[in-house]
């Protein structure tokens, strides 16, 4: 049986295509969790009247307390030999789970992922990863897999940023696979990363765009928020703390590109922000300022980075914080 857990709030709009996408599946043996969050809008009600219709529903209503709380509520009461998640304004091809199984029983996986459809309001794109599909036991994911296990070498998100793409065993669901509370950002990235790290095996179905998301681009995650930094101080924190000590594997280099990643993107939407000028280089000075970002460039060796020489030349400003003023003109005007 695979546990489906969808966290829910405010997606009364999306909610009814999202849980039929997972109940009409052409697998059947599997349990629908959903979490309410507190919504403030129908979608609890909406969500009791499918548990009425469908006995694999259950319902959990609890107070608002963000996404990963309510996965995390999931994680406790999953009954499931695999687990999912699917965010509640998505939605699935009616045959992932399927297609997915078969692979899971074919090679006796702990891990599956597939692909993406990222649907926009006017297109839709497929999205996947630049690693190679098909099986990894123990072997490849030492060799090929863990070089870019928690970001990738040209300082993008890792293959597993997107956990709803994942179908994994139960038996990789204990205690210490919790997302990360107070973390509204990336907070799939550090569970993807461990996922991947208890795993003994993993299959990527890659070109296999089953998963549907739906492009939000006004959300948080694409947005400028004034506190975003100290989020992601306090995911890199964790990711530091789980991964520094590791003594298979040197995660070193890859947990300071993570914070260069992190740089890039909250210095990046700042430009956009709509504030003044002068609070736009406070803010930015704060996270060029700060210890840790000091104490990772000292570890980066910017003419080794694997991205464009336009970015290196950015990143050579942010580390010595020269010409500040002058990125915020440019990229501000865009």
């Amino acid at each position: 049986m695979i546990s489906v857990i969808v966290p829910v709030y405010k997606t009364e709009k999306y909610i009814d295509r999202c849980v039929n996408s997972i109940l009409n599946q052409t697998y059947k043996d599997l349990e629908l969790i959903l979490v309410d969050d507190g919504s403030p809008d129908r979608c609890p009600e909406i969500c009791d009247e499918f548990a009425e219709k469908d006995s694999r529903v259950v319902v959990l209503h609890k107070e608002n307390g963000g996404v990963s709380t309510a996965r995390n509520l999931g994680l406790d009461k999953a009954k499931g030999d695999y687990i999912s998640f699917v965010d509640s304004d998505d939605y699935i091809e009616p045959d992932m789970y399927e297609k997915m199984m078969d692979k899971a029983i074919k090679y006796n996986c702990d891990v599956i992922m597939c692909d993406c459809v990222k649907n926009f309001d006017a297109r839709s794109e497929i999205y996947t990863h630049d690693i190679r599909g098909g099986f990894y036991g123990i072997k490849e994911l030492k060799e090929e897999y863990y070089r870019h296990l928690l970001i990738m070498e040209n300082v993008e998100y890792p293959a597993t940023i997107s956990n709803c793409t994942l179908l994994f065993k139960s038996k990789l669901n204990s205690e210490d696979m919790r997302y990360q509370q107070g973390v509204r950002f990336s907070e799939d990235l550090l569970f993807g990363a461990k996922l991947l790290r208890k795993a003994e095996s993993f299959y990527y179905m890659k070109g296999q765009a089953l998963y549907h998301y739906v492009m939000n681009m006004e959300s948080a995650s694409h947005s400028y928020v004034p506190d975003k930094w100290n989020d992601y101080l306090l995911l890199h924190k964790r990711i530091e703390n789980e991964f520094k000590c590791d003594k298979e594997f040197d995660f070193s280099k890859q947990i300071d590109l993570c914070l260069l990643f992190f740089i890039y993107n909250t210095v990046g939407q700042t430009y956009g922000a709509n504030i003044s000028k002068k609070e736009k280089l406070q803010k930015i000075n704060e996270i060029l300022k700060s210890e840790r970002t000091i104490e990772t460039f000292k570890n980066i060796k910017i003419n080794e980075l694997q991205v464009s020489m336009k970015l290196k030349i950015i990143t050579f400003m942010y580390k010595y914080r020269i010409g500040i003023s002058l990125l915020i003109d440019y990229f501000g005007s865009k």
